[in-house]
């Protein structure tokens, strides 16, 4: 036994080149033979980047795709051994074909492969496709003009007597840009101010951008794009106060009782503020002025002054004009009276002139309690020219007349405004 083994291994070494010739010989003769009978072989191709282009079509649209389609595809390829063996993904392109896509939606769109080095494999899943969501992308302006974009700040507290006048930003715009359907659940857009705490004087403020829908509820949605995000909120702060509205009288003369014209003033009061100190001096507000002689018993009974503020005040109240209402104003009555040259006095006169009253009646109307017209004559109306202040040359004048009611504490007074015509000659030199 053990003579064999060794002869066998003898005769074994002795023929090893042959056997490995045969075995080469064999390998090319399987190799040809397979070549003959399975010519093609098929194989799977992975991860082949996909390219998704939108179309002129879909760009004049302002049609996008969203994002998170498949961006990688496999195909099925078929050919020869040798050629099939070598190929990868980078040797394929993958385009879907968005041909189909007109407007906004969910598609399953084809998928076109190709091969990128001329080889001749064959692409067998001709039927390859995806699923795409595409969207219409559009852009909408919110502004401060048409009431879509606001300005709050609701963290800012004044502090005493101190108000928010006025609430600015700016810019007065922005514009939104996403999907249609998102940017039409956006009612409107609220800048808020930054700032939080106590102010006493105005506040500049960065503002936060804020989307609300219908409901007003607030919006979060990332995928929609602002124009601007740096906003700036001016919180303009006011001193504030409550004044009582009063009246002056003009024209009164001095043995008048004013205290006798019982009136009152609507509104009271008026709310009005600043954006200084001026205002601390302030205890009340003064409408504006009463003419006497002007005050006839038709505005007795409602008489309406404008409210005009200095410049830098606002009109918290709203109130533009103040109703001025007096008591017993159905009791007033007005009567005409003759007065004679006698009751016409001048004063005042220069030294170098001579003045002489051409009028020898002056008809004028009274105003007062009918009580007290009833007792009046045209003797207890008394007229005074005064010409202090007045330049004089020779000639004949008008000049305007004033009036005083006999007695003490009046209650009536003259309406209307007269004129006393007058002679003025130099005065005659005196040795």
């Amino acid at each position: 036994m053990k003579r064999w083994l060794l002869n066998f291994l003898n005769n074994f070494v002795k023929e090893l080149r042959t056997i490995i010739f045969a075995v080469l010989i064999a390998i090319i003769v399987w190799f040809a033979i397979s070549m003959q009978i399975f010519p093609d072989v098929s194989a799977h191709v992975n991860d082949i980047p996909l390219t998704v282009t939108p179309t002129e079509y879909m760009n004049e649209h302002s049609l996008t795709v969203e994002e998170g389609y498949a961006e990688k595809v496999s195909v099925q390829i078929r050919g020869k051994r040798y050629d099939v063996g070598n190929l990868s993904a980078e040797d394929f392109a993958a385009e879907a074909d968005l041909s189909s896509v007109t407007a906004a939606g969910e598609y399953e769109v084809k998928v076109n492969v190709r091969s990128l080095n001329n080889s001749d494999c064959e692409i067998e899943d001709s039927n390859l496709t995806i699923k795409i969501n595409v969207m219409k992308t559009v852009s909408k302006t919110y502004s401060i003009s048409d009431g879509t974009l606001k300005v709050t700040a609701d963290e800012v507290v004044p502090t005493d007597n101190m108000k928010i006048d006025s609430i600015a930003v700016e810019p007065s715009t922005i514009t939104l840009t996403g999907d249609s359907k998102d940017i039409e659940s956006v009612k409107s857009v609220e800048i808020r101010s930054l700032f939080a705490g106590e102010a006493n004087s105005s506040v500049t403020s960065k503002g936060k951008v804020v989307l609300l829908g219908a409901n007003g509820g607030v919006i979060e949605n990332p995928d929609i794009t602002y124009d601007n995000t740096n906003f700036t909120v001016e919180v303009s702060l006011f001193k504030q106060k409550t004044l009582p509205l009063t009246v002056q009288f003009v024209n009164v003369p001095s043995n008048f009782d004013i205290d006798s014209l019982k009136y009152s003033i609507y509104p009271e009061t008026l709310t009005v503020s600043s954006p200084d100190d001026s205002l601390d001096a302030q205890d009340k507000f003064e409408v504006g002025t009463i003419d006497l002689a002007q005050l006839t018993t038709k505005y007795l009974q409602r008489l309406s002054l404008p409210i005009t503020l200095p410049d830098g005040y606002k009109n918290i109240s709203g109130n533009t004009s103040a109703m001025i209402t007096f008591e017993d104003a159905e009791n007033y009555t007005f009567l005409g009276f003759a007065v004679q040259k006698e009751n016409i006095k001048v004063i005042n006169v220069p030294e170098n002139f001579d003045v002489e009253v051409l009028t020898n009646e002056l008809n004028v109307h009274v105003t007062g309690p009918a009580e007290e017209i009833a007792a009046l004559s045209s003797s207890d109306i008394f007229v005074t020219v005064n010409l202090m202040g007045t330049t004089l040359t020779e000639g004949l004048k008008d000049v305007t007349a004033e009036f005083t009611l006999r007695g003490t504490k009046v209650k009536s007074w003259v309406t209307g405004e007269y004129k006393v015509s007058i002679s003025v000659t130099e005065a005659a030199e005196t040795e």
